[in-house]
């Protein structure tokens, strides 16, 4: 081969290697732009959606304060279904966002810290109204005693109930609270509770201040049920209420326990009101793709304005710690 026919392979090789080179760092430039484009959109979403759960915490803090103002303009007298802050609100739209409220009253249930009295000795007529309330869902009326030694500072074991020693033998080894109750998922940790327990007994049930009155207006059928109601006479009215107007508040306890699903029992009023002072608030905001739901408890004292006395992120019913 002559030199020249060399040359000229030489040089074709040459720029064959040249053409992949090149073709190579386009190929490299390509990925590292189509790279960067995608790390700036995730930049961006991650932005976006930050921006977005921002706004959404802000919108939910405004829910909580339009709450408060629903209950302060309330008749603090007698609260119940008829009023206005029970009425949810759903879907409301709110700068680029829908929020839905809901209140409800926490006294309608059974106030667990009842089970005591603030000298730390048994309330018989409590206790005797949520070992009712247990019969009713089915439960082990003996549970009350776990409770109650759960809450008590004392050493005294009720019966079927449990102290220091029962707790301690567990593993890992604990001990009750020796206080009143500050969450119903506590009721998780109490000796001889079950989850299936905790999960029937955990809609009727609350954890408030210790003498904390059940809202008679506000309370389901069940706990009705518990303090001596006639079930078929619950049940029957629960479906006349389908057609007929909304229910009415009643203005006294006495005239509650002389409705006709009370007929023949002798209930004492004692622990018993038609109004409320605690309230659990449940905020939903949907913007875009990011969804917040809150939960705040909401005191409303007997006069002044209402303020929130606890925060959360969770539902007791699907969480370890909650309101």
């Amino acid at each position: 081969m002559s030199g020249s026919r060399q040359n000229l392979c030489l040089r074709q090789s040459q720029q064959g290697v040249a053409l992949i080179v090149a073709l190579l760092i386009l190929a490299i430039a390509t990925g590292l732009a189509s790279a960067m484009i995608v790390r700036n959109q995730n930049a961006f979403n991650a932005t976006a959606a930050l921006e977005n759960g921002a706004r959404a915490d802000e919108l939910a803090n405004s829910a909580f304060i339009l709450a408060q103002a629903l209950l302060d303009q309330d008749d603090r007298n007698i609260d119940g279904p008829a009023d206005t802050w029970a009425q949810p609100l759903p879907g409301v739209p709110l700068d680029g966002a829908t929020v839905s409220i809901q209140l409800i009253d926490m006294q309608g249930r059974f106030n667990l810290n009842n089970l005591i009295t603030v000298d730390d000795k048994v309330n018989l007529v409590a206790k005797e109204r949520f070992q009712k309330l247990l019969y009713v869902l089915k439960i082990q009326p003996d549970i009350s005693n776990a409770i109650i030694d759960w809450i008590d500072t004392n050493q005294n074991i009720e019966p079927s109930g449990g102290e220091d020693g029962s707790y301690q033998a567990n593993t890992p080894p604990g001990l009750p609270a020796g206080r009143p109750m500050i969450s119903v998922t506590e009721l998780r940790a109490v000796h001889g509770v079950t989850e299936s327990m905790y999960e029937q007994l955990a809609p009727y049930v609350t954890a408030l201040p210790v003498g904390t009155p059940i809202n008679l207006n506000s309370a389901a059928p069940r706990i009705l049920q518990a303090l001596g109601a006639n079930p078929r006479l619950i049940a029957q009215s629960a479906i006349d209420q389908t057609t007929a107007p909304p229910p009415k508040n009643v203005g006294s306890v006495a005239d509650f326990l002389a409705q006709p699903e009370f007929a023949g029992t002798v209930i004492p009023p004692e622990g018993l009101a038609v109004n409320s002072q605690f309230f659990l608030c449940v905020v939903t905001v949907q913007m875009d793709t990011v969804t917040r739901t809150r939960y705040a408890m909401i005191e409303r004292p007997s006069s002044g304005n209402s303020r929130l006395i606890a925060l959360s992120e969770q539902a007791c019913l699907t969480r370890l710690s909650c309101l």
